[in-house]
């Protein structure tokens, strides 16, 4: 028995020899990076036993 294809896959049909490649279309903001950073601070302090509170 074969297992049925994969949902939520990205898949690209290209002719032999040849490469599908993608290229970003934009940066994250500064807003979105600084949000990011302070969540991973927050999250290393925790793995780290410390408390926010």
């Amino acid at each position: 028995m074969t297992s049925p294809t994969p949902r939520d896959v990205l898949s690209l049909d290209t002719p032999e020899g040849q490469c599908a490649c993608i290229a970003a279309m934009s940066e994250p903001s500064a807003e979105l990076l600084d949000r990011a950073l302070v969540g991973f601070e927050r999250f290393a302090a925790t793995a780290q036993g410390e408390s926010d509170a």
